[in-house]
Parts: C-alpha cells; sequence; structure tokens
C-alpha cells in the first residue's frame, strides 16, 4: 500500500485539524506488509471457512470468555485528528488479569508457526493491547494469538506478556509514521494544485470546437452529468477531455480521473496529452496501467517467491521502491519497468501499488468495467469521487458484450480431461459428467449448429458447480504439479461462468454453437451466456462514479450509443464539426455497384476497376477497406499485381503488434511508388492511426460496413427489433457506419492534410445513410470511371502542392 492510502481515510470537518479513521487491521496493513507476493490460491469459501473456525474456537472459551470486544481510541498529534478503532476477538477476564486473544485461520502445519511468527499477526494484536491497557490504567498486559486449522479445528495457543511502556513505544511510532505520510500526501496535493491553478492551456490557441468540447466536460464533471462528444479527427479530443478534468481535479470535484482506452494506441495519445501539459509545470501523477503479461519480468513462472525473484521478498523492498518512483510525474510502463528492475520488484504490482498514488490513471476499458478484472481497491467499494474519461467510445458496445458474458468448451474440458484423469479421479469424474451432458445436448439438436435459448438449463449449473467445488479444493491445498495451470483454468472458465448465470435475464441468450463436423470431427460444443444488451450493466457502473464523458470521432446516431452505454436520461449531448477547410476534402460515391453478399461475385469487377481508378490518378499511398477477410481477398485475387508503379500489401490475420508496425511503415512520404493496403474494416487499421501528411493520399471503403451476419449477431437484430422497432438498425446499420466514418477519418488528421475517400455501395444513396452523414461531407455521386477520373483530377489540380495527377 501506498501514502494515498490517506485520502480514503478522511472525513470531512469545518475545523482546521484533518480527521482520519482507520481500522487496527488496515493500519497494520498498510504500515507493515512483508515478505513475499504470494500465489497462493484463496478460494471464495475461504473467508467464510475462517469465520466459522472463529466461532468455534469462541464457543469453546469458558463463561469468563468475552468474545468481540470493540475499541477505540483517538489519537490527535499535528494538525491531525486519527481515530483507530477494531474488534478484539476476545478477552479472558482472569483472576490475574485480562487476557487479549487473536485468532487467526490457517491451512498450515502448526510447526514451525511458533518460530517464524507472523509480525502482522502479532502488530494487530500489540495494538489491541496498548488500546486495552490504555483504557484500564494497566502496566502489563498478556496476550495470546491463537491459530486455528480449518478442517481439523486443531488450536495452538502463543501467549506474551508485554509492558505497556513497550506498547506505547510501538503504537507512537506507528502513528508518527501515518502522519509523515499523511504529511506527504498533503504536501503533494498542495504542490498539485497550486499548479493547477498556474496551468493554462498548452497551445497559443484552441482548435475550432476545442474550446466548446472543453467547457462541456468541465461542466458535466461540475454538475454530476454524463456527456456524449462527437467531435472529428483532428479536433484535438483528448486535450480537450484532459484538461478540463485536471481543472476539475484541482478544484476538488473530482479525486480521481480515470482515462479509459480500448487501444494501446489511445493510451499512448492520452499519456502526450498529460507529458504537455507536465512540461508546461503541471504537478500531476499520472500512471499508465500495463496489462501484466505485457510487463512481467519472468514470464512462464508462477507469482510467487518460489519461482519468480521479483515476487520474492516483494513487501520488504516495495516500500524504498515506492519512495523513488513517486518522485516522478509519469509514470508510465518505461518508468515503471525500470523502478521494478532497480528495485527487484514485480512491475505489474509496483504499479498497482502506484495507482492508489496516482491523481490520473490511463488504463484499458476492463480495469473500470470487466467484473472480472476491474479495479477492486477503486470499485469494489466507492469512497471517492471519480471521473471516467471514456476515449474511442464507440469500441465500448462489443467490448461491454465481451465483458458481461462467459462461454465453457467441450473441448476444453476434454483436454483437462486427458491431463488429469490418472492424477485427480474424482475431478475427471466431474468433468465426464459435464461432457456427457453436453454430449446428450448435442445428440439432441444432431442437425444444428447453432441454437439458442432464453433460459439456463436446470441441470447444467450443477454440473459447473462439482467442478468449482473440486478444483477448489485442490487448489486450496497450494501445491505444486505440472497440471496446476489446467486446473485453475477450469476453475476459473467454471467459476465465470456462474457467476454471469447470476446476472442472466432478458437481455442475455443461451446460445449452443457445435462445430461444422466436416471442419472438426470431434465436433465442439461452445455454450455462451451471451450478454445482448449491456446497458444495464454499463449503467451500475456508472452510478459509482461522479460523471463519465464518452468521446470519439464516430457516435451516430447519439440515441443508440446513449441507450446502449446505458446513460441516464440527463445525459448532455455535443456533436462538433470538422476544424479543417472542406476544401481539403473530396468525398465520392460509386453508387452504381453493389457490395450485397449475393451480388459480390457479380459485381467483384466493377470492385477492383473503381480501386483502381482511384489510385490511379495520384501518386501516394492508399488504404482500401473491405467488411471482412474473405471480401478482401476476393478482390485482391483479381486486382492486377503486375503495375511496377503500384505495390500492394495485405492486412492478414492475427498480426502480431510487431506485424502491425512494420505493414504501418511502408506507407512512408518517400515512396516513390503509389503504394495500396488492403485492410479489414473495424480492424486495427481501420482507426488509431495517424498517417499525416503524404503518408495517405486517399481512402476506399467497400460496402456500407455492416458486421457479418452471425447468429449472435441475429440475436442482437431479433432483441433489438421487439424492445425498440429497430433491430436492424442497433445490430447491422449502425455499428456498420460508424467502422465507415472510422476508415474514412483516417485521411484528414491536420489542417495542411488534403485527401480523398470513394465509398463503394448503392446503398449510399438510401436516406437511413444519408442522415447520418457528417455535416461536412459534401458527396459527389459518379457513374462511372470517367466521372471518377473528373473529380479526383480537378480535387488534386487544385492541391498540386501535393503531388500532381497521373
Amino acid at each position: 500500500m501506498t501514502t494515498s492510502y490517506m485520502e480514503e481515510l478522511i472525513e470531512t470537518s469545518q475545523s482546521e485539524e484533518t480527521h482520519f479513521s482507520i481500522s487496527v487491521r488496515d493500519l497494520v496493513a498498510y504500515l507493515l506488509p512483508t515478505g513475499d507476493l504470494s500465489g497462493a490460491f484463496f478460494s471464495p469459501q475461504r473467508s467464510v471457512a475462517g469465520t466459522r473456525a472463529h466461532q468455534h474456537v469462541q464457543k469453546s472459551r469458558g463463561a469468563s470468555y468475552e468474545p468481540e470486544v470493540s475499541v477505540a481510541h483517538t489519537v490527535r498529534i499535528r494538525d491531525y485528528s486519527i481515530r483507530i478503532s477494531g474488534r478484539i476477538d476476545g478477552i479472558f477476564h482472569e483472576p490475574d488479569g485480562d487476557v487479549l486473544e487473536e485468532i487467526k485461520s490457517t491451512t498450515r502445519d502448526f510447526a514451525g508457526l511458533e518460530t517464524l511468527q507472523n509480525d502482522l499477526h502479532w502488530a494487530q494484536l500489540k495494538i489491541y493491547a496498548y488500546m486495552h491497557a490504555a483504557d484500564h490504567g494497566l502496566e502489563k498486559i498478556e496476550t495470546c494469538l491463537t491459530y486455528v486449522q480449518l478442517g481439523t479445528n486443531a488450536i495452538l495457543e502463543i501467549r506474551k506478556r508485554f509492558d505497556f511502556s513497550a506498547l506505547k513505544l510501538f503504537f507512537d511510532e506507528l502513528v508518527e509514521r501515518f502522519v509523515d505520510q499523511a504529511d506527504e500526501r498533503k504536501g503533494w496535493q498542495e504542490t498539485r494544485d497550486r499548479s493547477i491553478r498556474d496551468m493554462d492551456f498548452p497551445f497559443p490557441e484552441y482548435r475550432k470546437g476545442q474550446r466548446e468540447m472543453a467547457i462541456r466536460v468541465f461542466r458535466a464533471t461540475r454538475e454530476k452529468h454524463q456527456l456524449l462528444v462527437q467531435a472529428p479527427t483532428g479536433i484535438g479530443k483528448t486535450m480537450a477531455a484532459v484538461f478540463p478534468a485536471v481543472k476539475a481535479l484541482g478544484d476538488k470535484l473530482v479525486d480521481r480521473i480515470f482515462y479509459l482506452a480500448a487501444r494501446s494506441t489511445g493510451k499512448k495519445v492520452a499519456e502526450e496529452a498529460v507529458a504537455a501539459l507536465q512540461h508546461r509545470g503541471l504537478r500531476l501523477r499520472c500512471l499508465v496501467l500495463t496489462a501484466k503479461e505485457k510487463t512481467c519480468f519472468n514470464p512462464g513462472a508462477a507469482c510467487n517467491g518460489d519461482e519468480c525473484e521479483f515476487a520474492r521478498g516483494y513487501y520488504d523492498r516495495i516500500n524504498a521502491a515506492l519512495v523513488y518512483a513517486l518522485k516522478g510525474d509519469m509514470l508510465n510502463r518505461h518508468f515503471v519497468e525500470s523502478m521494478a528492475w532497480q528495485h527487484r520488484v514485480c512491475p505489474f504490482e509496483l504499479s498497482l501499488d502506484l495507482s492508489l498514488s496516482a491523481d490520473c490513471i490511463i488504463c484499458d476499458y476492463n480495469y473500470a468495467f470487466d467484473p472480472q478484472a476491474y479495479l477492486r481497491r477503486f470499485f469494489q467499494i466507492v469512497e471517492e469521487e471519480y471521473l471516467f474519461l471514456v476515449d474511442e467510445a464507440h469500441n465500448l458496445v462489443d467490448r461491454a458484450r465481451d465483458m458481461f458474458s462467459a462461454h465453457i468448451s467441450r473441448q476444453q474440458f476434454a483436454e483437462a480431461h486427458r491431463e488429469l484423469a490418472n492424477k485427480l479421479p474424482q475431478l475427471s469424474l466431474y468433468l465426464e459428467n459435464l461432457m456427457a451432458w453436453m454430449d446428450a445436448i448435442r445428440e439432441k439438436h444432431v442437425h444444428e449448429q447453432f441454437y439458442s435459448s432464453t433460459e439456463l438449463p436446470d441441470d447444467l449449473l450443477p454440473l459447473l458447480q462439482q467442478i468449482v467445488r473440486e478444483s477448489e479444493a485442490w487448489l486450496s491445498l497450494n501445491m505444486g504439479a505440472p497440471f496446476r495451470e489446467a486446473i485453475l483454468d477450469l476453475y476459473f472458465t467454471s467459476s465465470r461462468f456462474l457467476k454471469v448465470s447470476e446476472l442472466i435475464n432478458e437481455q442475455y441468450a443461451v446460445c449452443y454453437d457445435v462445430s461444422d463436423p466436416s471442419a472438426a470431427p470431434d465436433r465442439d460444443m461452445v455454450v455462451n451466456l451471451f450478454c445482448i444488451d449491456p446497458s444495464r450493466h454499463l449503467q451500475e457502473k456508472l452510478q459509482k462514479v461522479r460523471s463519465a464523458v464518452f468521446f470519439s470521432a464516430t457516435l451516430t446516431p447519439m440515441d443508440y450509443f446513449r441507450e446502449i452505454f446505458g446513460c441516464s436520461t440527463e445525459t448532455q449531448e455535443l456533436i462538433l464539426s470538422s476544424p479543417f477547410p472542406r476544401n481539403n476534402f473530396s468525398l465520392t460515391i460509386a453508387n452504381r455497384i453493389s457490395t450485397l453478399f449475393k451480388e459480390r461475385e457479380e459485381t467483384k469487377e466493377g470492385v477492383s476497376e473503381a480501386i483502381l481508378s482511384f489510385v490511379g490518378r495520384k501518386t501516394g499511398n492508399y488504404l482500401i477497406f473491405f467488411p471482412s477477410y474473405a471480401y478482401l481477398m476476393k478482390i485482391h485475387a483479381i486486382f492486377p499485381q503486375d503495375d511496377p508503379e503500384m505495390d500492394v500489401v495485405l492486412q492478414s490475420p492475427g498480426m502480431g503488434e510487431r506485424e502491425r508496425e512494420a505493414f504501418i511503415e511502408q506507407f512512408s512520404k518517400e515512396n516513390q511508388s503509389t503504394r495500396v493496403g488492403f485492410a479489414v474494416l473495424g480492424g486495427v487499421f481501420g482507426e488509431g492511426i495517424d498517417l499525416v501528411g503524404d503518408r495517405l493520399a486517399g481512402a476506399v471503403v467497400v460496402s456500407v460496413g455492416m458486421p457479418p451476419p452471425t447468429p449472435e449477431r441475429e440475436l442482437i437484430r431479433e432483441y433489438f427489433e421487439k424492445s425498440r422497432n429497430a433491430g436492424w438498425e442497433f445490430a447491422y446499420v449502425f455499428p456498420g457506419f460508424n467502422r465507415v466514418l472510422q476508415a474514412s477519418g483516417r485521411v484528414i488528421r491536420t489542417e495542411q492534410d488534403k485527401g480523398t475517400v470513394l465509398l463503394i455501395d448503392q446503398r449510399y444513396t438510401n436516406t437511413r445513410y444519408k442522415t447520418m452523414f457528417p455535416a461536412e461531407w459534401q458527396p459527389v455521386y459518379i457513374n462511372g470511371k470517367k466521372d471518377l477520373k473528373r473529380v479526383l483530377d480537378t480535387f488534386w489540380e487544385t492541391h498540386q502542392g501535393r503531388g500532381e495527377p497521373q
């Protein structure tokens, strides 16, 4: 833990004294952590078992025993009033004086517990002993640390006698350390707030629309509203969100800012915005939270002191690491990893400990919304005022569906069964029972590859509960074994499914997906608890924070996003127009070509010719977007490949980070020939990339961007058709058109950029689509190659500074 824990303890007061309230348990855990990071498994039932063990011990005591004694002690020191409270597990009222008992449950053998004493357990008991002795004027006091073994209820008692003077010295030293850290936090906040008051906007002037957005973000924060902002690329959305959020922090409207991003590129842009303010004098602790698997120093090792040196002795070194790390303001991945390496501590755990001291946390959506991955230290019990800045918010729709869904796969259980068959017979039997259930369902629907229901089958959950209980029992032994990871996967997959099953309502469907036997002889089967509408779950998350701002270049139409996000009826909206000159952008629409699925074979030559005509008007770099990889390959197969003046590159499925970077690097302004990149709409190249200046001359969007018609997508259509009479729009039209807007937005990124976009699909003439066109779009509908040549030649001749038409 770190010094920012203070914020959670501060009570408001009209006096100059700062009031804290903290429990004995939290005070000890905060100031005296020691030892290793533990990869030990603790089941949810562990605390229940511990409580029962406590009660067993208390009931076994005699008539002179008083259980659960509440105590509190208030200390006034410097400008602080600190109330420390807790409950003593029990007091023996013996003739020779009181004996205070602290009870701890354990799964360990008693051998060694007496010699390897737990400093945290004794510290907690010593504080209780001090408080009791002070209240009763005792010079000496006896204590008893009692361990009860789970499962056997065996008891080990360790007694110690303390002088009051020694206890007072121990207590006073703890309080002094607590106050020192409170002073540090208070001093930091004063420094931060002074810098915020002196902070000006980091650029000479606002871009068009940027100031209006900043004002609306601050106002929404002040008034505790939610805000949806659609702002085109180039307006400076990130700074227009971050700058007023920091001002709100300085005005004490919020305690912490969470900048939530869908991709690492979004986190990078936010980091750069905060850094720009810091370079102009802002003092703000900003943490960029990186996923554990990306930042681990020892991949493959378990997170415990036996296997990883960075977990071994973590709590012995973490305080020194925090002291050094908190001398920095930008706590990004490079900085955190450097500090972690220098102090030999786990970088991910260090970042979590630093988060408690951070004023702004830049992280992925899942750390705020995902019911499994959310930051429990902030969102389990919310005691602060938080502001959410949700970047590229259009991505949250599908991400939220994934977060609140869960699935189980027969293949996973079959693989686990093969690995465990001769090792854990009872768990293997439970796996066989579940697989038999899945086989029976599969045989019952032998002619169906997919079907769904609105209700869970009654006999599925008990089978999963058996697997969870048996996995939990073995994992609780914390034994090393080659198959431990397989059991962990089983446990977490089954537990997640059971937890999501508790959420099922009319916004869910239970989906059964059986693989094609011709493609997979074993015929895998997947049961998916599919969250069709995540609005209710998102609403519950949003109700815990002061304000949330959702912003993107594509939130069209806003009614759709407001409903899916679970926003309140008072949610405010802001739509801003492009800040760039309209004559820098040319939009043409080939409205005579159909890209309907059933007509793609017939029209593929026309699509290829339109693309070739478009990229042939001027030497430069072009991106061509398709609604699916299959369609991309269909056009690529007939697209001319033998032109020495043109290179064609393809996005491939499953590209890694380095492959994606290599793809983008090919779009250089130094290219002497035309480079054409084929990519998929809604993918990594359809948004979040900046190819400014001559790095991108134009883009082609083939189709209206509709997502493929999967069974799950059809369930979305049916649900919103019943609830909103807008199933087709919610399932296909709105998500698809936002992909089109994102892809089109790759072309104009700065005031100096000039570029062209070609949309290929006859449906763009429909009123349904025209009403969603941005205000700055002035489309020219073309009838063929001659029309396209004429429009593009005119445009490029007007902007000869960026190259001559061919």
